[in-house]
């Protein structure tokens, strides 16, 4: 049942950009990077049990778990050479919610009695807050951790919810994510402290938040509502990017100047179609030419330079990164599953 609820979630994934915030301001000031550090985390099942990883550059920097366990790195997000690194661990019939940092267990989150998902991890003021989840009794509660305990719990009674992604501005935490309250439809909502900042849809059809960038003062989020990729900027629809003929996701979203770029996939047919847009626009779909399936779950942006990083499908997951429509990284050699699911990239200047 656990491993169950592990893959209902894989769509609803999000990402996490290095800075805190999600957009590169001085990118027209600035010259051209000469280069970049590019740390990605997810997955690779090396001996059938999946192992949490941390690449750096297309290379492992670290292996977070020793494959006796089923184990996923979910978030990374990297501040003056630390790398903080959030995602579960399989124990028994529980998930455990872990966060390391360089690569070594720093806090674990483990209910009493039930399960902690953690999907978000980010750095602030010498403090590490993660948002996820923890199901209790087979209800789902949104959360976010600080240093390891609990901050916030958002959910009224009866309801469900879940945290996708949380950013820090000084003082103030957001998350976003969704509720559910009885048999009403699932709402994407974000969340400012410890109450209800912004709740983006009606309740007509499910809808749900997966990505939170704060760009300054403004946040943009990326989600779904019904079968339909959305952009908002703050409690605002501001791109529709599908047209709900069939179904789509936006998984990630970052600003780059005053280009604001989504990634996230459609289904043609029984294929997930990876797609990067660009101000609401489509810039190009992700595929290695062969015809499979893709799905980016991150993308971070730099002036011209776009990164994205997820999954490409074939007889198995394959981990990859993209620079542009070109496959940058191959992650995982193909022997068995792997994907990712979070990228942080920093510009290097010399």
């Amino acid at each position: 049942m656990k491993r169950l609820l592990h893959n209902l979630f894989l769509p609803l994934l999000a990402a996490i950009l290095c800075s805190g915030a999600c957009s590169d301001d001085d990118n027209g000031k600035q010259p051209k990077p000469s280069g970049y550090d590019i740390y990605t985390a997810g997955y690779k099942t090396p001996s059938g049990k999946s192992v949490a990883m941390v690449w750096k550059n297309g290379s492992e920097l670290y292996a977070l778990t020793d494959g006796t366990n089923d184990a996923w790195a979910y978030s990374v997000f990297v501040d003056n050479g630390t790398v903080y690194t959030a995602g579960y661990e399989q124990q028994g019939d529980a998930i455990v919610g872990k966060i390391w940092v360089n690569g070594t267990l720093k806090y674990t989150v483990a209910p009493a009695s039930g399960s902690a998902y953690l999907y978000s991890v980010t750095a602030a003021d010498g403090s590490i807050y993660t948002a996820g989840s923890e199901d209790t009794g087979g209800a789902l509660t949104a959360k976010v951790w600080k240093d390891g305990g609990e901050a916030y719990a958002y959910s009224v009674s009866p309801a469900t919810s879940q945290a996708r992604s949380v950013a820090v501005s000084g003082s103030d935490v957001y998350t976003a994510g969704t509720l559910q309250s009885g048999l009403e439809k699932q709402l994407a909502v974000i969340w400012k402290n410890d109450k209800a900042h912004f709740t983006l849809t009606d309740g007509q059809t499910d809808a749900g938040a997966t990505a939170l960038c704060l760009d300054g003062r403004t946040l943009y989020t990326a989600g779904y509502v019904g079968m339909q990729a959305v952009v908002w900027k703050d409690g605002d629809v501001l791109y529709t990017l599908t047209d709900g003929s069939s179904s789509a996701q936006a998984t990630a979203v970052c600003r780059s100047g005053s280009a604001l770029y989504t990634a996230g996939y459609t289904v043609d047919g029984f294929e997930n179609e990876g797609v990067v847009w660009k101000n609401g626009r489509e810039l190009y779909d992700l595929s290695d030419g062969s015809g499979e399936g893709s799905l980016p779950y991150a993308i971070a942006a730099y002036g011209d330079d776009v990164f994205s990083a997820g999954t490409l499908f074939g007889t198995s997951r394959t981990a990859v990164v993209w620079h542009g429509e070109e496959i940058l990284h191959t992650l995982t050699d193909g022997t068995g599953h792997g994907e990712v699911y979070s990228m942080c990239v920093i510009p290097l200047y010399n």
